[in-house]
């Protein structure tokens, strides 16, 4: 049986300190971004068009860390190919393991890390009217390997990239719902409660919501988490927090600006979840 958390979060680097009867411990939470590419070709002797990317937000240092873009130019008097987008290796295909649905999120919640993960991503994607999230495999294989490296950074590299990322320190995987539940989204959504709508909502509060509307972000198809206990020590992290790090992974990645009107939708009004919703 897990103790009742009562979680709060706080500015600073999304700080927040969830409480039970015995103790207190901090928790550090954080997301980053995806750098995204736009190569354009053109012929010599012709003017190159000017690239544009959306920006991608993250959590990390700064909430509008700028999108590289990539110009190349060739010398070839011949008329280029066909312009493609630059190939990016993707994690593994999508787990066939159960992609606990919107609607069996009503149900008990499974007891497996996985399932339980899946289940409380879907709990808040269907109060937005978005579709379910399925496991990955790849994705999860991925966040094993950055997790086991105890250093709490972002690594959006591993793997070969082309996911959105979310961490935490401090919670072990057993309390995995309370991060996904209590931590990422009953304490992130206010913040984003005057924002709906807007392609480009007011990024000043961008670290107390930008954890929420990646868990509910409408692109976003698949999901993939570890939690490692690092009996060495997390690097990176302060004195009064847990050795223990979350690495969550999203395939396809959210919080692009311009985006959030089509993708950060209303909510439905759904009862209030916390971490133990649907457990027995």
């Amino acid at each position: 049986m897990r103790s009742t958390l009562a979680i709060a979060a706080f500015a600073a680097g999304a700080l927040a300190v969830p409480y039970n009867k015995e103790q207190k411990r901090d928790v550090v939470t954080d997301i980053d971004y995806v750098t995204a590419y736009n190569v354009v070709t053109v012929t010599a002797g012709q003017p190159a068009a000017t690239p544009e990317a959306p920006k991608h937000y993250g959590h990390h240092n700064n909430y509008n860390n700028p999108v590289a873009y990539t110009t190349v130019v060739t010398t070839s008097s011949a008329a280029p190919a066909a312009y493609s987008p630059p190939a990016v290796e993707q994690p593994a295909t999508t787990s066939s393991a159960p992609a606990y649905s919107a609607s069996s999120a009503s149900g008990p919640e499974p007891t497996d890390y996985a399932g339980k993960c899946v289940y409380h991503h879907n709990l808040h994607r269907a109060n937005h009217s978005v579709s379910d999230i399925a496991w990955d495999d790849g994705l999860a294989s991925i966040a094993q390997t950055i997790a086991e490296s105890c250093v709490y950074a972002h690594n959006v590299q591993e793997g070969g990239g082309g996911y959105g990322q979310n961490i935490a320190a401090g919670v072990d995987a057993a309390n995995i719902s309370a991060i996904i539940t209590d931590l990422f989204y009953n304490g992130e959504e206010p913040y984003f409660a005057d924002q709906y709508g807007k392609d480009d909502p007011d990024m000043t509060n961008f670290e107390l919501f930008g954890h929420f509307t990646q868990i509910v972000w409408k692109d976003t198809i698949s999901v993939g988490c570890a939690t490692v206990q690092c009996p060495n020590g997390l690097a990176n992290t302060g004195d009064g927090v847990e050795p223990v790090f979350t690495v969550c992974n999203y395939k396809n990645p959210g919080n692009y600006a311009g985006e959030y009107g089509a993708n950060v939708l209303q909510p439905l009004g759904h009862p209030t979840a916390n971490w133990n919703t649907g457990s027995s």
